[in-house]
Formats: C-alpha cells, sequence, structure tokens
C-alpha cells in the first residue's frame, strides 16, 4: 500500500505548473476594469520667443465601471483634480524662468512640464499606475522622477505596500541582490542599496503590480547618480511565492495587456516554458530634422527603429497572450493621423508585422466645464476585447469603430462585430430619389429626394446602413476605391448634399 502511496504521489507531482503567471482559475469573480486617460494641456507664449508647456493625464472610468466602483470614481476625481493644480504650480514655475531666457524668433526655446500615467493593472482587485513625469525649467539638464499609485476599487483608498506584502523585513536583501544583478554595469559602493533600503518605511517605496510580479521604480537620485537613468526591478511572483499575498496573484484571464513606460528596462516573462527572464525596452528617436520621432524597441538586446512610421509621440503595449506576445504602437502626427502597429515580439528582433493606417484605440470627447473638454483613450489591459476607431472618407470625413480581439495566431486585432458603427457627426441630405435595400429583409425601394439620412453602420469598404427620418434602416452600396465616391455608381456630390471632407 505504501509503495503505490508513494507511485501515485509521483505521477501527480510530474505535470509542472507554468512560470511568473498568476492563478489563471480564481476562487472569487475577478476581471477587467476599463480605464481611460485623457490628455490635457496648458501652454503659453512668453515675448522673448520662449514656449512653457504643461502637459499630463487625467483619469476616468468607463461608465458601466462607474456604476459598480463609485469610490474608485471619487478617487479618480481626486487625482484629477490634484493633477490640474501641480500642473498650473508647474506652469507658474515655467513662466517665472522664462522671464530670464530668450530665445530666437525661428527657434523659440521651450520649457516643459509633462507627467505621462501608464497603466499596469486595472481590474477588480488592484488598479496599479506609474506615472513619469519630465520638466525642463532651462538648466544644465531635465529633471525626471516617478511616481505610483495603487488603489483597491470597492474602497477607493491607496494601497501601501505591507496591504500586498506579508512582509518587507527582508525587502532590502532581496532588492539590492536583484537590482546588482540586472544592472551588473552600474559600480554601486558596498552595501550601499542595502543601507538605502533599510532606511525605507512602507510608504517609501515606489511599485506597482502586474500579472507576473510586483515592480520597484527608481528615480534618478534615489539610489543612483543622475547619469545612471531612472531603474527597476521587478520580483516575479514564482520566485518568491511568499512575499505576495495570493489574493493579488489572480487574474481575470491567461492573455492580458499592460502599458510600457519608456526609457526604461522593463522586467518580463516573455516565455513561461523556460526559467529565463527577459526584458523589454522602448525608446523614441528624433528623425534627421528634429520634427518627428521613431519608434524603437528592444527585447533582450536585440533592437528594430521603425524609420518610415515617423510621429509625434507614441502609446506602447504590451500584450501577453497565451505564451506569445506582442507590442501594439498607437501613433499621431499631423492632422490627428494615427496609426496602430503589431509588432511581433517572439521571433530573434522585433518586427512590424501589421500596420493599420488612420487606426487608434477608441477615444471618448467628455465635456467637463464650460468650453472644455478631455480626448479620453481606453488603456489596452484586455486582448479580448477592445475597440478600435478608424477615420474613414465615407460621405464625408468620419469616425468609426468596432469591437476587437487578438488574434491569437498571429496577434494582429481581429473584429468581432458584424459592421463598424459611425460616431456622431453631420446627416446627410438627398439630392436625388435613390434606390435602397431595406435592413433587414434587403427588400429593394427608393427613398426621394430631401430625405435626410443619419449614418448608423458600415463595414468601411461597400455599404453603408442609414436611418431614415420615420426610423428605418436602409442600405447604400458605395464604392470607396477612388474619387469621386460612388453611390449605387453615381458620384457622391450628385447624390447628396455638401458632405464635409478634411483638407
Amino acid at each position: 500500500i505504501g509503495m503505490v502511496v508513494c507511485l501515485l504521489l509521483f505521477l501527480c507531482s510530474c505535470e509542472k505548473a507554468p512560470n511568473n503567471i498568476v492563478n489563471e482559475t480564481p476562487e472569487e469573480d475577478i476581471s477587467f476594469i476599463s480605464v481611460m486617460i485623457g490628455d490635457k494641456n496648458i501652454e503659453e507664449w512668453n515675448e522673448n520667443n520662449v514656449i512653457a508647456n504643461v502637459s499630463w493625464n487625467s483619469l476616468k472610468l468607463s461608465e458601466e465601471d462607474e456604476a459598480k466602483f463609485p469610490d474608485l470614481k471619487k478617487t479618480f476625481s481626486k487625482h484629477n483634480n490634484d493633477a490640474l493644480k501641480n500642473a498650473k504650480s508647474t506652469m507658474y514655475e515655467l513662466v517665472e524662468a522664462a522671464e530670464d531666457l530668450s530665445g530666437d524668433e525661428f527657434n523659440p526655446l521651450y520649457l516643459e512640464g509633462t507627467t505621462k500615467t501608464y497603466v499596469q493593472r486595472a481590474d477588480t482587485k488592484i488598479v496599479s499606475y506609474l506615472e513619469d513625469t519630465f520638466v525642463y525649467s532651462g538648466g544644465v539638464h531635465p529633471d525626471y522622477y516617478y511616481k505610483t499609485v495603487n488603489l483597491d476599487p470597492k474602497t477607493g483608498k491607496e494601497l501601501i505596500l505591507t496591504d500586498v506584502m506579508s512582509s518587507i523585513k527582508g525587502l532590502p536583501d532581496i532588492l539590492e541582490t536583484e537590482i546588482s544583478n540586472k544592472y551588473d554595469y552600474i559600480a554601486f559602493d558596498d552595501d550601499q542599496l542595502w543601507e538605502i533600503f533599510k532606511g525605507y518605511s512602507a510608504d517609501d517605496y515606489k511599485w506597482t503590480i502586474d500579472y507576473q510580479g510586483i515592480t520597484f521604480w527608481f528615480s534618478p537620485y534615489d539610489i543612483a547618480a543622475y547619469t545612471v537613468g531612472p531603474l527597476s526591478v521587478k520580483l516575479y511572483f514564482d520566485d518568491n511565492p511568499n512575499i505576495i499575498r495570493d489574493e493579488y496573484k489572480t487574474a481575470p484571464s491567461k492573455s492580458f495587456g499592460i502599458m510600457l513606460p519608456k526609457g526604461n528596462k522593463i522586467d518580463f516573462d516573455l516565455d513561461l516554458t523556460d526559467d529565463k527572464k527577459d526584458c523589454i525596452e522602448i525608446e523614441t528617436k528624433a528623425d534627421d530634422y528634429g520634427s518627428y520621432n521613431m519608434l524603437s524597441v528592444t527585447v533582450n538586446g536585440k533592437t528594430f527603429t521603425d524609420e518610415i512610421n515617423y510621429a509625434y509621440d507614441f502609446d506602447v503595449y504590451l500584450a501577453h497572450i497565451g505564451n506569445k506576445n506582442y507590442i501594439y504602437s498607437d501613433s499621431w502626427s499631423d492632422n490627428a493621423y494615427h496609426m496602430f502597429n503589431t509588432w511581433d515580439i517572439n521571433g530573434a528582433t522585433p518586427e512590424i508585422v501589421q500596420e493599420l493606417h488612420n487606426t487608434k484605440l477608441s477615444t471618448l470627447y467628455i465635456e467637463e466645464g464650460v468650453q472644455d473638454g478631455t480626448v479620453y483613450t481606453v488603456a489596452f489591459n484586455n486582448p479580448a476585447s477592445f475597440k478600435l476607431e478608424r477615420r474613414v472618407e465615407i460621405l464625408g470625413t468620419r469616425e468609426i469603430w468596432a469591437n476587437f480581439k487578438i488574434n491569437e495566431a498571429d496577434g494582429t486585432p481581429q473584429i468581432t462585430d458584424d459592421d463598424y458603427t459611425f460616431n456622431e457627426g453631420h446627416d446627410v441630405t438627398l439630392k436625388i430619389p435613390m434606390a435602397v435595400q431595406v435592413v433587414p429583409d434587403m427588400e429593394k425601394h427608393e427613398i426621394g429626394e430631401g430625405m435626410n439620412l443619419t449614418p448608423c453602420w458600415t463595414d468601411g469598404e461597400t455599404y453603408v446602413d442609414l436611418m431614415t427620418e420615420d426610423g428605418w434602416t436602409v442600405r447604400i452600396e458605395i464604392d470607396i476605391s477612388d474619387f469621386p465616391r460612388t453611390v449605387n455608381g453615381i458620384p457622391e456630390d450628385e447624390c447628396f448634399e455638401e458632405l464635409f471632407y478634411a483638407g
């Protein structure tokens, strides 16, 4: 009997659990939360050809999640009020500095303060994000520093390190070892790191948590000289099984996304089947004329720089899908032109495998006061369900959106809706009678001139569904392969009153 029991125990222990991934079958219901990030900006021109600009992010929940988490909504509102106060304070400092500086008429001097928010995790257990602040006020070099925020969605209260870690007693030793190993090219003094961390309380650490571990972030001067730059190190759940409370090791899904900050070596385990840890670095490099930026992605020392698709800036996301990983870049340049690119990082060198032109993550314009509003972008965190938005030239320049999921075979976005939905925009008025099909039976019908129609749905290529004044949905055939666009074979400007196209 003893031999049989031992054999059964041996057989049961042969199945190896995946490394560096949290529990995928949670005991309690856990789901992703939709966090929207809004871009805010203040700019002032000084008479001495000095431009002062301050930009920052505001945070908001989706309408559905605001109803579920009213206290988190209040915390975000406070965050936004504090961020506005900080922005005004920074602007005051920059304007003061501008009085003693001057730029060239054709080459103004720019002073700036920028704070970017990077969501690392947002679910019903914890919302965790990093704030990266950069300030240049005309000195020898800019200042930049990190702040981290970790919130309990149910109460809206900020969590401290001891809320998610069983104990921080041995943390100085662990961090000293991990940082020294990762940054072995930095000459830290003997016991320098240990002495610094020994003086830290739970409130002093800057940390975020994702679905593989807890990351500690260090600004210049925190633990090394300014020239070293910002540092970070992750303590993985599987390497430190007793350090993080089990309730924070739960994931809504085996697939998830995180935002990647620029200019830091981000730890992430790309291949769960091996024992090797990986490193990702996102950078932007100025083009030859200094007007635009190019995105550069480095994975384990192998770099690819996109030297074709220039942009002003990029939001970059890492998607972990099963045992594969992809990077998505959402860029914007002149005339609000966006591109959403898929980068495959599973091979020897990163490569772009898909370019979606005039496409971005879904946005929402929200009025936030008299003559004041903010465009919010939903931070990508759930590869199984997200929205993409396209700008199209269909019956005018318009925005359309649809729900997507990530195709697990190649990492590219795959539409899950039957049609794209039009964002709100101008109606169209018929100049001539028009043959249409009535949805859904597709019976042929004719509607008269002067009829006002609201564009509702489209496949983005061959047809548009419109709502009539009396509530019917009708379909027209459209050809957008050339100008002028044609409707039922007739040039569109002969079919409709004035159509509004962007210049």
